[in-house]
């Protein structure tokens, strides 16, 4: 692939295993990208500060790493004792915040980790819920995880569960748009949110439809499932579109989506509907984002 290095503004960035991560402007042409060790398997990513973050696990230890254009990166690792390993990362005041199942973590740069501060205790079926996504609207960093369950808060201190959820109400993703966070998650499920702890309007979808990203795109709700798209104005009123290829991981930028298929498929889309494969590589991505480099 062309080798397009040292980005500035608007990108798209993909990591995942053996420590592959690469860069797009488009979501079409790739970087030939970095690599890392094997068995290294990037999760979760983010933009901040004009900078790109990522975080993997590798044996018993979490790496970070940092680019702010594209192509050099810089790498830290600390010990996760092979059990806190960070499944999720955000951008929320001013800060990188990391979160595991059971913890959550803060950096200014995403190489430098504050201490683990342990989220607030809550265990469904016997197992701490894994968060898996997380929107930020209304003051509010709102996550969304297993067996329905949401958290919220306002500084990334002081951290709250959504009360009374149920296991049937497993989310996936969360976006916010027009003062509302809306969750897509498990057989085309939609709810919303206001404050991420009241979730209403629960919508559910067709079986195996799982909506593994969803997105506000200034009009509308677009909820990327499997076999189908499903697309509101406002997280009450949803069209369901038959969609074709459609990526289990997804971001959005630029007015295009960008999506990625084991083992390695990258794909393109202009509505989240109609996929084409952008470009392959050699390892295969588990997680995308878009934000700016050199803000």
């Amino acid at each position: 692939m062309p080798d397009d290095k040292h980005m500035s503004g608007p990108a798209f960035a993909a990591a995942g295993e053996d420590g592959m991560r690469c860069c797009s402007k488009d979501g079409k042409t790739w970087t030939d990208g970095q690599g890392g060790k094997d068995g290294q398997l990037y999760s979760a990513i983010v933009f901040g500060k004009g900078q790109c973050v990522a975080a993997a696990r590798f044996g018993g230890s979490v790496v970070s790493a940092v680019t702010a254009d594209g192509s050099t990166w810089k790498t830290a690792s600390f010990d996760a004792q092979y059990a806190y390993y960070i499944g999720a990362l955000v951008f929320f005041n001013d800060q990188f915040i990391g979160v595991g199942s059971t913890f959550y973590m803060s950096s200014d740069d995403g190489l430098k980790w504050e201490p683990r501060r342990n989220l607030p205790e809550k265990k469904t079926a016997g197992q701490d819920p894994a968060m898996h996504r997380f929107a930020v609207g209304n003051g509010l960093l709102v996550g969304v995880g297993d067996y329905g369950n949401a958290i919220v808060t306002r500084d990334a201190r002081d951290w709250k569960f959504a009360p009374d959820t149920k296991p049937a109400n497993a989310l996936i993703d969360v976006t916010f748009g027009n003062g509302v966070f809306v969750a897509g998650g498990l057989h085309g499920l939609r709810m919303r949110s206001t404050d991420g702890v009241t979730w209403t309007d629960r919508t559910p979808g067709e079986e195996g439809e799982h909506i593994n990203f969803i997105n506000f795109d200034g009009k509308h709700f677009v909820g990327i499932g499997q076999g189908a798209t499903y697309v509101s104005p406002d997280g009450i009123k949803w069209e369901r579109i038959v969609n074709q290829n459609a990526p289990t991981i997804a971001a959005y930028g630029n007015g295009a989506y960008v999506g990625a298929l084991w083992p390695g498929k990258l794909l393109h889309s202009p509505d989240g509907i109609e996929w084409k494969q952008a470009a392959e590589l050699s390892q295969s991505v588990a997680c995308l984002a878009f934000g700016v480099f050199g803000m």
